[in-house]
Order: structure tokens, then sequence, then C-alpha cells
């Protein structure tokens, strides 16, 4: 497939129904040109691109399973990888740092700490096996020193 791909997300221009093949957004800069795209919880999958739409198939809406629903003007079109991302962390840090602009370095490491924390210790990491089990207890590890770093932090700790 031809085009960019990656971690890239963009807003949509004007509210879809559920059975619109066009998706207007601001710009498809970075997007591949034939993949699929995620608004939400929906997967859209689309065969071409211009420079601010998507072409929808005629099969597209409601891709892989999901459900083809309605979204309004200004919602997240987002990529695999930036969905990924997302998932991953427990936030959209794209749409964090845009809305919250310089208050974001404070929310950002908030969210961290609230959010994806939490996720990284309680992740189930039975997937990985064999030697790459040693990457599950790492993490394991990091995020309960951070914990217990932040608690005895915030408790007063020891002052020398």
């Amino acid at each position: 497939m031809e085009g960019g791909g990656g971690i890239v997300a963009v807003s949509l221009e004007t509210t879809v129904d559920a059975d619109d093949l066009i998706l207007e957004v601001d710009s498809t800069s970075g997007f591949l040109d034939a993949d699929y795209v995620i608004i939400g919880s929906e997967k859209i999958l689309y065969t071409s691109i211009t420079a601010t739409e998507f072409t929808v198939d005629v099969d597209g809406r409601g891709y892989d399973g999901t459900e083809a629903v309605a979204h309004v003007e200004g919602a997240m079109v987002y990529t695999a990888e930036a969905s990924a991302v997302n998932n991953a962390l427990g936030f959209n840090i794209a749409a964090t740092a845009d809305t919250m602009g310089l208050w974001s370095t404070i929310t950002i490491p908030f969210f961290f700490l609230t959010k994806t924390l939490p996720r990284i210790v309680m992740m189930n990491y039975s997937f990985l096996s064999g030697q790459l089990a040693i990457i599950g207890w790492f993490f394991f590890a990091a995020a309960a020193g951070l914990i217990i770093t932040l608690a005895l932090y915030l408790a007063g700790g020891r002052r020398v």
C-alpha cells in the first residue's frame, strides 16, 4: 500500500451518518492510500483518499465486526496504530495536548499516573511466554516501584 501510515489522527470536518461513504477531514496526510481508520469504536475501511477525504468501501462501514454509527463534526479519526497507542496509554495523548495547551504539561503526567500506570500494573502478561516473560516482570516491578516511590513522596517520605 502506498502512502504514509503510522501514528496519525485528524478530526472530521462534517457530521457523518452511519451509511455515509465519504469522510471529510482537515487532511489525509500520513494515512495510507487504502486501509482502515477508527472513529470512536467503529472501524471504517476506505479504498482511496484525496487531500481532505476518505472514500469508504461500499461495505466499509462497521468493518471487522464493529457497528456502523453516526459521528459528529470534530470527532477524531485515527489510524490503527494511533488507536493502539491511545488504548495502551488509557487516554488520548494527542487530544489531551491539543485541548489542554500549556496545561498538558500537568495533565499528561497526571493521566499517566492515574490511567497508564495502573494499566501497566494490572495488565495480563500471560501472552508473554518463555524468555519474553521477563518483560512482564520488568513492567510490573517498574510500575510497582513508581507507585511506592510516589506514595512515599506524598506521605512525606524519609527526610535526610
